[in-house]
């Protein structure tokens, strides 16, 4: 509706066309069209966001109108309204065409500056301009959250809002992940442009490896069986065929010794509002339904959301009911060994884990080709358009196989970052973190600064520094971050900004730079004593995972600069010259899923899938064994306790009992045959030596 039958409507209500029939009204101020928007009454009809509504409330209002007034108020009929539209709709379509601008732009401005010049409390401010902002494509965000940016103080806390709800800023969101190519995804490349002089002949060469041991004569078969299936590979390793279809890979290439197949064992489904809805009751659990289903429209209208799903149902049943009995019920290495190479060479979770074995053994090679199988599998499903820009993809991490993409590509960015294919591996971790960059499940904010350095994207690092994905909530700034940043413009030669930089830093993790100071710097521990004593045990687990990369990054020029730094910046807080911010409070909210005992669920993630044991040391030994912490799946999210349908899929989601109990009678009846054959062999044994 536009502002001039906004004021229009405003000017003749029903209250002031009775007043006109009434002898003795009282006194009417007319206010000029230039009056400053604090003086002006507030126009009722704007609450109302179209004409429809506005004529309901009018009917309302006329059934408590006097039996007198009804016969000198007229109203206009069904057709005057229509006529009365199709005029307005000609008027309003002139003055666009006229001043080229939309009136109904216009007029949300016009109210979002009434709405901060009126003196309305900060939540209103944020309910109202939030609503403009939805309904102009998110162009506009609150003032309190853009001040909050602006001055870098983090307002929020993810621990009282696991719904997200305070971040608005999808523009900036996307364009933290706009220059991911697929082209930067592939080590290959890379290796072609630092070493040029590579024939083609060569990289053919290192295509055409297998990537795991095999006989001859298995691969014989292989390349007949490739005779069989049309486009599978092609000239580029690229192609695959899918139900009839072919497909061309984006980050993978078909390996020699990988069996072909006629389609693919998953499928992408794209996620309804009922799912959405669904996602948004487990993460908020205590949230009325109007507001989970603003948070729905305010998502969908913005993000895609996709989850995967096995392509064969009962397949995948048996598989991963074998899977299951192989790795937790009965762990049996040899059998999950032989389940991949021979029933089910393309079942993700089965790679993955026995991936995590071989490196165990030390077969490192067989290991990196197995997390480049399982990579290749979900490759062969995504859909054509799809980019890991965080709007046309990203995955809810409720959901299983969602959890084994993640999982698959922390795997294949360990493997490219040891060969030393930097701009893939940086890529990599922003590819995870896009995936799903609010929640974070994998915690990408507490690592990806190390990717970014290693590969001099120090401006990149410096702009996210400053992007609201760091600034809305106060568990986003991280400490790998705050220092990412002091070490970007220390290589930029910005020495004033790096120290403003590490100043920050040292106001939001006072703790954990001291800490820093005494570990790795070697400081004195009679100055930071004082600070040591407030350190949490979420803080002595953030600081063991940087320190464990932090020499990585940091040269010894650096380390001493910072050394001189810290030392006069603790110097001057214990003379009370330099404040730092508040403690935070360590109280937990038992609804919140994005948090186990005060830590951070997606930091346990991190620290566990590192294998870093000094940082693994400072996670409490109750989650060890409270919790589940399977290679498979580490710390899978948990359905809520009230709600009587399972939203959340595990791994027994898609088990099935009767043949998990019947598979476990018979493997203890072998169990205990061997048992009986064994103590005859003995009792034999004793015969003939007695």
């Amino acid at each position: 509706m536009s502002s001039r039958q906004l004021r229009r409507l405003g000017s003749d209500d029903l209250e002031s066309t009775l007043a006109r029939f009434i002898k003795d009204p009282p006194p009417v101020t007319k206010t000029s069209k230039t009056a400053s928007p604090k003086n002006s009454n507030s126009n009722v009809f704007a609450l109302f966001d179209d004409e429809q509504e506005i004529e309901e409330a009018v009917e309302e209002d006329v059934k408590d109108i006097p039996e007198d007034f009804k016969s000198v108020v007229k109203l206009p009929t069904k057709s005057q309204k229509k006529k009365d539209k199709k005029r307005q709709k000609k008027v309003k379509a002139s003055k666009g065409a006229a001043s080229g601008i939309n009136s109904d732009e216009e007029f949300d401005i016009l109210l979002k500056q009434f709405q901060l010049n009126d003196g309305l409390s900060a939540k209103k401010k944020d309910y109202c301009i939030e609503e403009t902002s939805q309904s102009s494509g998110g162009e506009y965000d609150t003032a309190l959250e853009s001040e909050s940016v602006a001055s870098g103080t983090s307002i929020n806390k993810v621990m009282w809002d696991p719904g997200f709800t305070k971040f608005n800023h999808f523009n900036e969101l996307y364009e933290a992940f706009s220059n991911i190519d697929f082209k930067n995804l592939s080590p290959d490349n890379e290796f072609r442009l630092l070493f040029g002089d590579i024939s083609s002949e060569s990289l053919d060469d290192v295509d055409s490896m297998t990537s795991v041991n095999i006989s001859p004569q298995v691969l014989k078969q292989i390349q007949r069986m490739k005779r069989l299936v049309r486009n599978w590979g092609g000239r580029d390793r690229k192609s695959v065929p899918n139900a009839g279809t072919v497909r061309q890979l984006q980050f993978t290439k078909i390996r020699d010794d990988w069996l072909p197949t006629q389609r693919g064992e998953l499928l992408m489904k794209s996620l309804d509002e009922d799912a959405l809805m669904d996602w948004e009751l487990w993460k908020c659990p205590n949230d009325w339904k109007d507001v989970i289903q603003g948070n729905v429209r305010k998502w969908k209208n913005h993000i895609s959301f996709y989850k995967f799903e096995p392509l064969n149902k009962e397949i995948n049943k048996k598989y991963l009911t074998e899977f299951y009995l192989n790795v937790v019920l009965h762990p049996d290495h040899e059998a999950l060994i032989n389940m991949i190479s021979s029933k089910y060479p393309y079942h993700i979770p089965g790679l993955l884990q026995v991936a995590m074995i071989l490196i165990r053994q030390g077969d490192k090679s067989s290991s990196n080709g197995l997390v480049e199988r399982a990579l290749f599998v979900f490759d062969r499903s995504l859909r054509n358009g799809i980019a890991f820009d965080s709007r046309r993809f990203q995955l809810p991490y409720i959901y299983f196989y969602n959890r084994q993409f993640y999982l698959a590509i922390f795997r294949y960015l360990q493997i490219i970052s040891q060969r030393g294919a930097l701009t893939a591996a940086s890529s990599w971790a922003k590819v995870l973190w896009s995936l799903s960059p609010l929640e974070d499940p994998l915690g990408v904010r507490y690592f990806i600064d190390h990717y970014l350095l290693m590969n001099k994207e120090y401006t990149y690092i410096i702009k996210m520094g400053d992007s609201p994905l760091f600034k809305v909530y106060e568990e986003w700034f991280t400490l790998g971050i705050a220092l990412g940043i002091v070490l970007s413009y220390l290589k930029l030669g910005n020495l004033e900004a790096a120290l403003a930089a590490l100043q920050h830093a040292f106001k939001c993790y006072p703790e954990c730079l001291s800490t820093i100071f005494t570990d790795v710097l070697l400081g004195n521990r009679n100055c930071t004593a004082k600070l040591q004593s407030l350190m949490t045990p979420t803080m002595h687990l953030q600081v063991a995972a940087y320190m464990v990369r932090m020499k990585a990054v940091w040269l010894d020029n650096d380390l001493s600069w910072l050394y001189n730094e810290l030392n006069e910046l603790l110097g001057q807080y214990e003379s009370g010259t330099f404040d730092i911010r508040s403690s935070s409070s360590s109280q937990s909210n038992p609804q919140n899923h994005f948090f186990i005992d005060s830590f951070p669920v997606n930091l346990l993630r991190f620290v566990i899938l590192s294998q870093e044991s000094s940082a693994m040391a400072k996670i409490p030994a109750h989650i060890w064994s409270d919790y589940d912490v399977y290679e498979y799946d580490v710390l899978p999210p948990k359905p809520n306790i009230n709600d009587p349908e399972d939203t959340t899929e595990t791994i027994k989601t898609f088990i099935d009992e009767r043949e998990l109990q019947v598979s476990q009678f018979s493997r203890e009846q072998d169990e205990e045959l061997l048992n009986q054959i064994r103590q005859l062999s003995i009792e034999q044994y004793l015969e003939d030596n007695s």
